[in-house]
């Protein structure tokens, strides 16, 4: 899990067309019986607008440390008694009474990122009332086929040159089959937008999604990749969006690079099969690719996948097998050392310095092992 820091969320702040269409559906769906599910809350600006708005509770949702600075926001606004911070995991959590409105900006460049579309799945089926709204309540997940030689050489060709006589041809498979998030002014689509999926929270329980998505080309041009963008639907009429024509999205929008550009001409058809695969947290995207000619020629057909840019490690694929027989570590020992000290008998201190003795190589002062026990304490302590 990615957590941002203070610059990142900053940068988020300064996003006024997406501040803009979230303040606008608060004040569309808060009011004096409102009880509002944060999920993913940042900062807590959310929570914060939600409180002004009248809400009778706020319960902002958030792993990241920088969330208990809304607290004292809180305080010196007089709502501190309105406004709860819970800094858990929202699958890890319980309320104690279902929420009426969900607040879920969990992005990447697209809604399909890391674990935010199964968080969002999982507090609708037990943390919500059943007539809950739901901001966004839906998105929209678009390709369309890009044309765009600065982006491809700055992501792409740069990579595979050979520099004073090394080259490395492996990291070919690694380049062209990762996404990338790239802008440029020389990008132009050469295609319409195709809808990939079409994701309505108030009743999606999907966390995986493939299409079959097929493209007329509209301008001769040089097909380097798709670019894919997301809308978010909000109540009152307001939308979010990290489409190429805006420019000052918090969200780049992700670019899926071709594995060798291709001319086109006006008439042409592009068709692929993309998948995004929802496994451990993560996505998993692939994108296979066949261009046809006006003459029904077959000018490129391309199979990539993230997975082809993994390089294999036996010692990982070993570990993996059920047959292997693992033992701790030199850290995975401290770790349990400490956990099992953490019986609700013992003072965060004492375990600190039990830690120290029993490993005094380990820690390169009193403070270090101090600072161990605490994270275990974050992760794993119950309350």
């Amino acid at each position: 899990m990615h957590l941002y820091d203070f610059v990142s969320y900053c940068g988020m702040l300064t996003d006024k067309a997406r501040l803009d269409a979230y303040s606008g559906a608060l004040r569309n769906t808060v009011g004096p019986d409102t009880i509002v599910l944060d999920l993913g809350a940042g900062t807590g600006v959310f929570s914060v607008m939600a409180c002004h708005l009248g809400a009778k509770k706020v319960y902002a949702v958030e792993v990241n440390p920088l969330i208990r600075l809304v607290e004292e926001t809180a305080r010196g606004q007089g709502f501190g008694d309105r406004l709860v911070v819970i800094q858990k995991l929202s699958s890890e959590i319980e309320l104690p009474e279902r929420a009426n409105l969900l607040v879920s900006d969990i992005h990447g460049g697209l809604p399909l990122h890391e674990s935010g579309l199964e968080s969002i799945i999982d507090a609708r089926e037990r943390l919500l009332t059943e007539d809950a709204a739901m901001l966004p309540e839906s998105e929209t997940i678009f390709f369309a086929v890009s044309e765009s030689e600065e982006i491809y050489e700055k992501n792409v060709s740069v990579f595979l040159r050979e520099y004073g006589g090394f080259s490395l041809p492996a990291a070919e498979r690694i380049v062209k089959n990762r996404w990338f998030s790239s802008r440029s002014d020389d990008e132009r689509l050469l295609t319409r937008p195709a809808k990939f999926a079409q994701l309505d929270h108030r009743v999606n329980s999907d966390t995986s999604f493939a299409r079959d998505l097929e493209w007329n080309v509209e301008e001769a041009g040089t097909a380097h990749g798709y670019r894919a963008w997301f809308e978010s639907r909000l109540p009152g009429g307001y939308s979010v969006s990290n489409g190429i024509l805006v420019k000052a999205s918090t969200y780049a929008s992700p670019f899926f690079p071709l594995e060798d550009p291709v001319d086109v001409s006006a008439g042409d058809v592009i068709s692929a099969r993309i998948n995004a695969v929802y496994e451990d947290g993560g996505y998993l995207w692939s994108w296979q690719t066949k261009v046809t000619g006006n003459a029904g020629e077959v000018k490129a057909e391309f199979a990539q996948s993230l997975i082809a840019s993994i390089i294999p490690d036996p010692k990982s694929a070993l570990r993996r097998s059920e047959f292997f027989e693992p033992a701790l570590g030199r850290q995975g020992e401290i770790d349990a050392f400490i956990l099992s000290r953490m019986d609700g008998e013992n003072l965060s201190g004492d375990i600190a310095d039990e830690v120290l003795a029993r490993f005094p190589d380990a820690f390169s002062s009193a403070e270090k092992a101090v600072e161990r026990v605490y994270m275990l304490v974050e992760r794993y302590c119950r309350g």
